[in-house]
């Protein structure tokens, strides 16, 4: 029998879902509630309101995306740790063939939450590191004390043989501590990654924004972290499509709110399709609907942008800052336009 690695399967089987534009991947926040009070996030409220959704309520959308032929769920929040009843929840995905993903702070691990991941056959766990002292760790989380219970967690999770990428998203209060926060990842044997870009919160508030690099400290934390780490760049970025919407969002994956709603992503909340008084698969068609009869207007400039195949602008940014997925902002135009002077390419190991 033929055998592939599990990474190779994965992106082999995402290309064909996409293709035959059936959804294969789905990012569900189970809370917005969270310990944390993250300077830069775009989380909408930081603590659990009464309309989040209950456990039965969650059961019922995670049935449904089983029989749709959903391959992989990554649960996110706010915290996951904050929801009590996580156990029976992650229990019930994996008893109906999910593979699982986590987004936490780790700041509530417990060996004995580990214990249950190993049990269930956690793909992967992503950890947000925001930064390797106390000191700017706790001016990003806005919490005295975070930073030991962070550390704690990291450490349990590094002994723990689990599947851990740790990732930082680099803003002005903690970049000048990027190399320690490698330093301090990858000496407990965990891969590091890093991560440039900051949105608005998901309800359209620009504040994060203050905590944004400028184009050119993103150039100069790219030239120096390729040089460091003796990186070969490639030579070419993914090449654009001729679709409006160019990610995967309404092509082979989506997002559910805390509340129910069917979303293109996290950070493209629209159109907010009822779980509650709706299907996933009928909210998959709307969704479909919503990428396909999405058209630019006069502010559209894509097509004939020599910076294009060097832009990290999606539709969701201009959506979520101006009201207006068409327009071409500032911020990344500039950005694009010194990548491709300097041609200072991404790194594999930091996400696009």
């Amino acid at each position: 029998m033929k055998q592939i690695a599990g990474d190779t399967f994965l992106v082999g089987l995402s290309s064909k879902a996409r293709q035959q534009r059936r959804p294969e991947s789905v990012t569900f926040e189970l809370t917005y509630g969270c310990n944390l009070r993250c300077v830069h996030c775009f989380n909408p409220t930081h603590r659990a309101l009464p309309q989040e959704l209950d456990r039965k309520e969650i059961v019922a959308i995670l049935d449904q995306l089983a029989d749709l032929g959903v391959l992989t769920i990554t649960f996110t929040g706010g915290e996951l740790g904050t929801r009590v009843d996580l156990e029976p929840i992650l229990r019930h995905t994996h008893r109906r063939g999910l593979l699982i993903r986590l987004l936490t702070n780790a700041t509530r691990v417990t060996p004995e939450f580990l214990v249950l991941l190993g049990r269930l056959n956690v793909e992967q766990i992503c950890v947000s590191i925001y930064g390797a002292t106390h000191e700017t760790y706790e001016r990003m989380t806005g919490v005295p004390g975070s930073y030991a219970s962070f550390h704690r967690g990291l450490v349990l999770l590094a002994h723990a043989d689990l599947p851990v990428i740790v990732r930082m998203p680099v803003t002005t209060l903690n970049y000048h501590e990027i190399e320690a926060c490698r330093h301090l990842v990858e000496n407990l044997g965990l891969k590091f990654q890093y991560c440039l870009d900051l949105t608005p919160t998901v309800t359209g508030d620009v504040t994060p924004l203050q905590y944004r690099l400028t184009p050119e400290e993103k150039i100069r934390i790219d030239r120096a972290m390729l040089s460091n780490w003796g990186s070969t760049p490639s030579t070419e970025l993914c090449p654009p499509s001729d679709d409006f919407i160019e990610c995967a969002c309404g092509q082979n994956r989506f997002a559910i709110t805390p509340y129910g709603e069917m979303n293109l992503c996290t950070a493209f909340p629209i159109p907010r399709y009822d779980l509650t008084t709706g299907t996933v698969r009928e909210g998959w068609e709307v969704l479909k609907r919503t990428v396909d009869d999405a058209r630019p207007n006069h502010q559209y400039e894509c097509p004939i942008c020599e910076s294009r195949s060097y832009c990290r602008q999606g539709r969701n940014d201009a959506w979520l800052e101006i009201g207006d997925m068409s327009t071409c902002l500032p911020h990344f135009r500039q950005w694009a336009e010194l990548e491709h002077r300097t041609h200072v390419l991404l790194d594999p190991r930091r996400p696009a």
